[in-house]
């Protein structure tokens, strides 16, 4: 499996121009898809409550539920086919500028404004919910 680094300088883009996309699944098989800057980590407390769900109820998504969205493993994107799906976006992707995130598909990505990306999902929610390097402003 290529890491999420290697794919990043094979395509000449650094990881912090990436926004990651992870999918879980809510107790009522809701997609909850929350997407960040490619080098954070997710802070999954603050996702759940963007979500309105407890820490505990955060199940990865599985790739039959993935495949009912419209996605596959390794390509998971913000904007979703499930029409249900709930989208969290960190607050610190808005600045990205230029980015490349998922399409969906494992083999291929999206190069778009971050601003373009999240205006492509009117009702995702805004929250803190990456934690950035530490050598990187938030």
């Amino acid at each position: 499996m290529t890491s999420p680094l290697e794919v990043c300088v094979a395509l000449g883009v650094p990881l912090e121009r990436t926004v990651k996309t992870l999918a879980f699944v809510t107790p009522e098989d809701r997609l909850l898809l929350a997407a960040l800057p490619g080098h954070a980590r997710l802070r999954y407390g603050a996702l759940a409550r963007a979500a309105g769900i407890r820490r505990g109820d955060l199940s990865p998504a599985g790739a039959g539920r993935l495949a009912r969205a419209g996605m596959q493993p390794g390509g998971v994107c913000p904007v979703s086919a499930d029409r249900t799906a709930v989208v969290v976006f960190d607050g610190t992707v808005s600045s990205l500028g230029r980015v490349h995130c998922g399409s969906g598909r494992r083999d291929s990505s999206i190069e778009i404004e971050a601003a373009e990306l999240m205006a492509a999902v009117p009702g995702a929610a805004l929250a803190s919910i990456a934690d950035l390097p530490a050598d990187e402003p938030a």
